[in-house]
């Protein structure tokens, strides 16, 4: 059984297509002993001229100033790389926000990075299809005391990923389940209920919450824009497009 690497990030707001990375912390876990085996923590300095938006700020705390001397994500790049090589993945919400940020970053910088030969766990889609809970309540129903009282401090990254790691474990001694299902890297195109059914949906755009074969008996004329060079989503998801109209 591959380590698993519980990773969570702190950015300057949430659009990754403009936004960046200003945090990356992870912890590197033996399944089999259930031991913290290494672990990492990284402030990193966006480049050119940026601002962290107020709700990023007021969920993380952290400052422009406070950065001024840490290093752009290029320099730690590798270190992100080679710390999660030959481990699969956890996050709390990361199917639709860390991944493809992360993601999106490491192609800002011109390095390709794929998670799809691991497996991708997220402890956040499972618990909302048990409870619905945040973070902090998902904590305190699993552990029986609060973040805080367990000397963790909700929405910074390491705290966060430690806490993550606690829901899993216990989610798993519960009732264990398996890894996502990821259409595509980006979470552009995500497994939804729609009309009574699991299926393929846009999760971003016009068509968000619609089926791909419903936009296509209705618009296919916006599929056809989806794998232009006019549109910017990322090769995997053009390429999940096009041998879905190729069905």
């Amino acid at each position: 059984m591959r380590p698993l690497v519980i990773f969570d990030l702190e950015t300057t707001g949430l659009d990754r297509t403009k936004d960046q990375i200003i945090q990356f912390a992870a912890i590197k876990v033996d399944r089999e002993t259930n031991q913290v085996i290494d672990s990492k923590n990284l402030y990193i300095q966006p480049i050119g001229s940026y601002q962290i938006t107020i709700q990023a700020y007021f969920k993380h705390g952290i400052k422009v100033d406070f950065l001024k001397d840490k290093p752009h994500f290029s320099e730690v790049a590798q270190e992100i790389i080679d710390f999660m090589k030959d481990c699969d993945i956890l996050t709390y919400n990361g199917s639709s926000f860390d991944v493809p940020f992360l993601i999106a970053e490491f192609a800002r910088n011109g390095i390709e990075y794929s998670f799809k030969d691991v497996d991708c766990y997220d402890a956040f889609l499972e618990e909302k299809r048990r409870h619905g809970n945040n973070l902090e309540d998902t904590y305190k129903r699993y552990k029986g005391k609060s973040m805080a009282e367990s000397g963790l401090t909700a929405h910074d990254a390491l705290s966060d990923v430690k806490a993550t790691y606690t829901v899993f474990y216990a989610q798993q001694k519960d009732e264990p389940y398996g890894p996502e299902q990821i259409l595509t890297e980006d979470n552009t195109i995500n497994l939804q209920t729609f009309q009574d059914q699991v299926v393929p949906c846009f999760n971003i755009g016009k068509y968000k919450g619609i089926s791909l074969d419903f936009v296509k008996s209705i618009d296919k004329q916006y599929l056809g824009w989806c794998i232009s060079d006019k549109c910017n989503f990322v090769e995997s998801t053009k390429e999940y497009i096009k041998n879905f109209l190729a069905e």
